[in-house]
């Protein structure tokens, strides 16, 4: 399982991780929507220098508006913040297979573990791809 998140965020980092949606995009009152978020696995590569996180809503009450957010802004760039309060950029996936959950890319090393709590932070519509 963790050879094929790694092979697969491999394959989603040929697209550009850094280089995505500008941070404009997540600034000030366009921006989107934040939702709180938990990790269910956390796995780092540090040789590919990639962090590839599975999550999914932190609570019962936001599993459907996660689940619509997914669905919206798949294949996304996106912002994570996590307890030390700073935002970190990622791609985020929706996983098909898996209702209601997700899967970052972002750059190693991971800023959070499994289990941790985050915010999720999306683009304006307008800017979503």
């Amino acid at each position: 399982m963790k050879m094929t998140m790694v092979a697969f965020a491999v394959l989603l980092l040929t697209l550009p991780i850094i280089s995505g949606t500008p941070a404009a995009a997540f600034a000030g009152p366009a921006a989107s929507e934040s939702i709180a978020c938990r990790a269910l696995e956390a796995h780092t590569d540090d040789a590919m220098k990639v962090t590839v996180i599975v999550f999914h809503q932190s609570n019962e009450a936001g599993r459907s508006r996660l689940a619509s957010l997914l669905r919206e802004h798949s294949a996304t760039m996106v912002e994570v913040r996590a307890g030390d309060g700073t935002w970190r950029r990622a791609r985020m996936e929706r996983l098909k297979s898996c209702f209601g959950r997700g899967l970052l890319l972002m750059p190693a090393p991971a800023p959070f573990a499994e289990r941790a709590e985050f915010t999720l932070r999306f683009p304006a519509s307008s800017e979503a791809h």
